[in-house]
């Protein structure tokens, strides 16, 4: 009446093995950064711009004191102001990160300033600094104009 069912310890053992494998995946590093990209640089310039998405992973909040690199004079952090009736940009000394939160470095925002540029590898390394003494080295790409 009924259809005899085959062994199915097999089956059942890896559907255990897969189900106890997805739920162990890396958890993410307390810092990470992603879409870093450099702007490449206006003919006759030495100025250019930085942009990434910075990621506070921990329960604690994170503070970005500033960034450096071996093929920049200076780096700084500006954001974009609306003055009156024109854009301009305004220094930032600091900025704190909430925990498991993000930071946008984007056009028309937030965003690295980096200043004695002579040109723009398609690798661009920039050492980010916390106020926690961390610093973190990542690698931008070339952002094309």
């Amino acid at each position: 009446m009924f259809p005899q069912l085959k062994d199915t310890r097999p089956v059942v053992l890896v559907f255990m093995i897969a189900v106890f494998l997805s739920g162990c995946s890396a958890p993410p590093p307390p810092i990470a950064v992603s879409a870093a990209q450099v702007r490449d640089l206006v003919p006759g310039r030495d100025t250019t711009a930085g942009y990434f998405v910075l990621s506070n992973n921990t329960a604690t909040e994170l503070t970005l004191s500033g960034a450096t690199s071996e093929l920049a004079r200076a780096i700084e952090m500006h954001k974009t102001v609306q003055r009156e009736n024109s854009v301009g940009m305004q220094r930032v000394s600091s900025l704190a990160i909430a925990p498991n939160s993000q930071a946008r470095f984007e056009r028309g925002g937030l965003h690295l300033m980096i200043f004695g540029v002579a040109e723009v590898p398609d690798s661009f390394p920039i050492t980010l600094e916390f106020s926690s003494g961390e610093q973190l080295t990542v690698t931008f790409s070339k952002l094309p104009l």
